[in-house]
Order: structure tokens, then sequence, then C-alpha cells
């Protein structure tokens, strides 16, 4: 009975540039989406308060608050992610090899 190996020579390891290479451009890729998003939030609620500010009637007031609070958040939940990132790298980069 002949047993081969995972992997395409046999080894167990898996081909890991071109793996990291994915997982790195899904990953930047997925970071960028998310950042325009939270862009697009803010320039939302600052389009809303300057049209607010120009009295435009189809703006109320609660559509403002809500605009506005979601870009806060959306902000500080972003903020909170890159400290977090920040953070394990710095962990990752102490560990001894």
């Amino acid at each position: 009975m002949n047993i081969t190996g995972v992997g395409n020579n046999g080894s167990l390891r898996p081909e890991t540039k071109s793996a990291q290479k994915v997982l790195t451009d899904s990953f930047g890729s997925y970071l960028k989406e998310a950042l325009t998003e939270v862009n697009e939030t803010q320039l939302h609620a600052d389009e809303m308060n300057v049209r607010m500010a120009l009295k435009d009637p189809t703006i109320e007031l609660h559509d403002l608050t809500i605009a506005s609070q979601k870009a806060s958040i959306a902000l500080d939940v972003t903020l909170a992610i890159k400290d977090r990132l920040i953070e394990g790298y710095k962990e990752i980069m102490r560990m001894q090899v």
C-alpha cells in the first residue's frame, strides 16, 4: 500500500508564498473597503449637516442626528480596531522565535 503525503510534492507544508499573497490581498482589500465605508458615512453626515444649515426642507433634525451618530460610532470602532491591530503587531514583534 502506497501512502502519499499532503501537498504537491508529498510534504506537509502548503505553498506558503501563494497562500500568504492571497491572504494579504484579501485582508488588504477588506480593510480598504471598510475604510471607504467609514469615509462615506462621514461624508454623508457632513453633507446632511450642510444641507440642514442651508435650511433644506427635506432634511429633518432626527435624520441629521442619526447620521452624525452613525459616523461617530463608525469612526470610534475604526480607531478601536486600529489600536487592536497595532497591539497585535507589537505582541508578534515581541515574540521570541
